[in-house]
């Protein structure tokens, strides 16, 4: 049968076919979060810190919009920032990267297309400087990915979601805390899920492209936000 033939009703029995599926989904997400092996993921030598499926998606992303810029919240140890670098290489485009955080690690990846910025994602020096650099750039994607208390994803979604072009995409890491489905009470109830609930109601330029969980296994449920209008 082709899919366009398929009932628009969804019977009962599927909708609790559904709702198992994702209870199964939600185990294996978790079992797999505390297993604790992304945190010996590496791309380039270098830790990356996130799902191989959350990587893969971000081929796909980079691909489908050729961004010519990506503005990175949490640089960490750098890897990811290696990874759309390289990325970009491949795809032969002018992309570049801006990754900020409050610390610099030793050893950061050097390469042509990244630039990187020490300070506070929220504070007004760096802010400044990201408003400079995205001059001239006609596509832009963000990655929040750093503090993730719920206060500061707040923060950064009212600083940055303005940078980001229609057709790219916002994305919110690690919304998986604070039990959707891992670390139950994270930030006392509150986290990057929590955020993203109170941004999207005053936004609806952005919306949840819920196509980029389809692997089944993402740190950032219901996180990637493309930008509509």
């Amino acid at each position: 049968m082709h899919i366009k033939n398929v009932p628009k009703i969804i019977s009962g029995k599927v909708k609790r076919a559904l709702k198992k599926n994702k209870s199964i989904e939600d185990k294996f997400n978790a079992h797999y979060y505390y297993s604790k092996v992304w945190s010996e993921t590496y791309w380039q030598g270098k830790l990356v810190f996130k799902a191989p499926t959350d990587l893969w998606v971000y081929q796909d992303i980079l691909f489908e919009t050729k961004p010519d810029l990506i503005i990175e919240c949490g640089t960490f140890h750098g890897g990811s920032t290696l990874f759309y670098a390289n990325l970009f290489d491949i795809m032969g485009t002018n992309g570049e990267i801006i990754t900020i955080d409050v610390d610099a690690m030793p050893d950061m990846p050097q390469h042509k297309r990244i630039k990187y910025l020490i300070g506070s994602s929220i504070s007004e020096e760096i802010l400044k400087q990201v408003s400079e650099l995205v001059i001239g750039k006609e596509k832009v994607m963000v990655i929040l990915d750093s503090d993730h208390s719920c206060e500061h994803v707040a923060k950064e979604l009212e600083a940055y979601h303005g940078f980001v072009t229609k057709g790219c995409y916002l994305v919110v890491e690690d919304s998986n805390l604070n039990g959707h489905p891992v670390f139950s009470g994270f930030g006392h109830g509150l986290g990057p899920m929590e955020a993203m609930e109170a941004f999207l109601p005053k936004h609806p330029e952005f919306e949840i492209d819920l196509s980029k969980e389809k692997y089944m296994l993402t740190f950032n449920p219901k996180g990637y936000l493309k930008k509509i209008n």
